[in-house]
């Protein structure tokens, strides 16, 4: 077969189909599904449908069936890999096996049954299966296996795979397709086999523009991919990234031989990333995440960039293009050795976050993820997340996370700052720590970028604030209830209410303990206000004012007097923190509102206190000598070896030069140097060094300390 527009008829002839298992697991979903039987099922008869591109790249192998005439013979077909097309036809095979089961149920209503099932017959042996030669296989072994099932009627176990379970949904909604036609009582079997079988004339005739690679020139299908878009759904920044380093890689090879392997590991390493992908999009944390958002992600954490626009989608891509090729007009070997490096990292970062997203047990870990999800800003961490999680244990993990729910409901939550602030300070920390950092410098990372917004006088400044409730979103003030109502329910070792989901939900809601709109104004004295109504005005919207209700409750009793929710409110509720308030006041006043605004805020700076770290509680610079790592010591005596001032790159030159120095060759690479330059940071933190513009100096205590020797 040469390429040209083809029908899919003429595509049948040219052999069977392997899906590369470095291609994308199948993940069509009902809008597809729904936009493919609807193109086809109500095209006009004297119409041809254009079905998009497939790209197919010849192989010298050939797959053998059963015999054919009963002399021992066999057939055989020519095996063709589907570089682009997967998804359609896969769909596809589904919706004409359900049209077979449909006609093969109908058939003996008729007194057409023969002509149905050999019409049945062809649409198997054409499309599905011949010779017990499936047209369209897998290469994946699990997920092969699930779809030949599916085609042949085969008992199918529960999936295993996000790609399994939606091969199972997409013949479930083709069946419910079909069904619609038979469904009434009144439709003639005949009329359906007729409309059946002009639909299968219509997939037979869809127009195709094919594509066809020589086996002697794999690059080729690459190029081809690079600049043709699958129906349905446009080639992502991801796709063409894997195209461009396999087309770089092959021409930067010394051999064949050394191409086509370099090409074959980055297919594979792809494959698991598009298996990575897949998880993430069952993870109850997310409602969509872009293989190109992951991939920037890893872009952050990693590149050096100068401006937010270099990690936008396209422009991530350019600048990885722009690099890669001037590294193969340099030197094609360290381009190789590039691509291979990137190609490792990045399927590392997918495999991370997707470890990340599928935390979803009831351990403390996956508590915490799900608890900073919850607050809405997680995405800002999938960077620092990405980076770390390889390399973190179990107490790492949980400290991190800690660190990050923390800095959330701190800076967002509570603090209101801007839904960007701190953005770009976290992704260049994030990029500067070296991946095999102790587990205390990511969090120290974060709880020092914290505490630049929110330290614990900030934090309480806020939390105090007039008016909170206006300035904090009702979703996180429910969150603060939601732990404190659980912290009095264990104290009274009591059941706490409500789970966080259902608290987080729209059954629950936050009160005003005194009225927004009262009847009747509580307060007679205005104090250093200027009147009754303004001093009402400055306590109804504080912390102390509010609490979580139930929102029948709230709409039942929200606006009585404080006297009528303690006799009559406060005993329908089911909440702690509603019954403390009768429990423990005997009337509301703005003492008790203080009072009560003050027990608040004890529990939450102690439940989002500030996380420690390795340096975080040095009081003397002499102190942190003993709790300095191994390079931090280094660095240290490289910059006491420089009084006069040395620029970054300088101090990392010296430190290789000390004896059993933790560096390696100086200006080895940049990630080395932007280890020292976190770690002249966290001197400068503990006393132990000063930055003026780009210069560092070790300060006057730390010229006056005995190193470790």
């Amino acid at each position: 077969m040469e390429s040209g527009k083809k029908s899919l008829e003429e595509l049948t002839t040219a052999g069977v189909f392997h899906v590369p298992e470095y291609q994308r697991y199948y993940s069509w979903t009902e809008p597809e599904w729904d936009d493919l039987w609807t193109d086809l099922y109500t095209l006009p008869p004297d119409k041809q449908h254009y079905f998009g591109t497939i790209i197919i790249q010849k192989t010298d192998e050939t797959e053998s069936g059963g015999s054919t005439g009963g002399y021992g013979s066999s057939r055989e077909k020519p095996i063709n890999l589907l570089i682009d097309g997967q998804q359609r036809l896969t769909s596809l095979a589904l919706l004409v096996r359900s049209m077979s089961e449909c006609l093969e149920e109908i058939a003996p209503e008729t007194d057409h049954g023969a002509e149905i099932l050999a019409d049945v017959e062809e649409m198997r042996e054409t499309l599905l299966v011949e010779d017990n030669i499936y047209q369209l296989q897998l290469l994946d072994e699990e997920d092969n296996k699930y779809l030949e099932w599916l085609l042949t009627g085969h008992d199918v176990h529960e999936p295993d795979r996000p790609s399994q379970r939606k091969m199972i949904e997409a013949k479930e909604y083709f069946d419910d397709q079909l069904d619609d036609l038979t469904a009434s009582p009144d439709v003639d079997p005949v009329d359906v086999a007729t409309e059946l079988k002009l639909l299968w004339e219509t997939i037979l005739e869809l127009e195709l523009m094919v594509y066809v690679v020589d086996a002697a020139n794999p690059e080729k299908a690459t190029l081809i991919f690079d600049s043709v878009n699958d129906r349905g759904r446009s080639l992502s920044t991801f796709d063409k990234t894997k195209s461009f380093l396999m087309r770089m890689a092959y021409l930067a090879a010394d051999t064949e031989s050394e191409a086509q392997a370099i090409i074959r590991r980055i297919r594979q390493s792809f494959g698991e990333m598009y298996n990575d992908h897949q998880t993430m999009l069952e993870s109850p944390y997310v409602t969509d995440i872009s293989d190109d958002a992951v991939q920037r992600y890893h872009f952050i954490s990693y590149f050096d960039w100068s401006n937010s626009d270099e990690y936008s989608d396209p422009a991530f891509l350019s600048e990885l293009k722009e690099h890669i090729r001037k590294l193969r007009q340099e030197d094609p070997r360290a381009c190789l050795e590039y691509i291979k490096d990137y190609t490792n990292s990045l399927e590392r970062g997918f495999n991370a976050l997707s470890k990340v997203l599928d935390c979803t047990g009831d351990d403390e870990i996956s508590t915490l993820v799900q608890r900073i999800h919850r607050l809405r800003h997680a995405t800002k961490f999938y960077p620092l997340l990405l980076k770390a999680w390889p390399n973190l244990d179990h107490d790492g993990r949980r400290e991190l996370l800690n660190a990050i729910e923390t800095y959330i409901f701190r800076v967002y939550s509570i603090g209101n700052h801007r839904s960007h602030t701190g953005e770009s300070s976290l992704y260049v920390r994030t990029r500067n720590i070296s991946e095999d950092s102790p587990d205390d410098i990511w969090v120290s990372k974060v709880v020092s970028l914290m505490n630049r917004y929110e330290d614990d006088s900030q934090f309480r400044r806020s939390l105090s604030a007039a008016d909170l409730y206006s300035k904090a979103s009702s979703q996180d003030l429910r969150y603060l209830f939601y732990f404190y109502n659980e912290h009095r329910a264990d104290e009274k070792g009591e059941r706490g209410g409500p789970s966080l989901t259902e608290a987080m939900s729209n059954e629950y809601t936050v009160e005003h303990i005194w009225p927004q709109s009262p009847d009747e104004l509580p307060l007679e004295d205005a104090d250093e206000y200027p009147s009754p109504e303004a001093r009402y005005d400055a306590y109804v919207d504080r912390l102390g004012n509010l609490t979580l209700a139930s929102r029948p409750w709230n709409s039942k009793w929200g606006n009585a007097t404080f006297e009528t929710k303690c006799d009559e409110g406060y005993v329908e509720s089911k909440l702690w923190v509603q019954w403390d308030i009768q429990n423990d006041y005997d009337e509301w006043s703005v003492e008790n509102i203080e009072d009560r605004e003050e027990t608040i805020i004890d529990f939450v700076l102690d439940e989002w206190a500030t996380p420690e770290t390795r340096l975080g509680d040095i009081e003397e610079p002499a102190d942190a000598i003993d709790r300095l790592t191994k390079e931090e010591q280094f660095v240290l005596k490289a910059l006491r070896q420089n009084t006069g001032g040395a620029v970054r790159r300088v101090i990392h030159g010296d430190a290789t030069e000390l004896p059993d120095s933790p560096f390696e060759e100086p200006n080895s690479n940049g990630t080395e140097r932007n280890e020292v330059g976190s770690i002249l940071s966290r001197l400068q933190n503990v006393g132990l060094a000063e930055q003026n513009k780009h210069t560092w100096s070790p300060t006057d205590e730390a010229l006056g300390i005995d190193l470790p020797t």
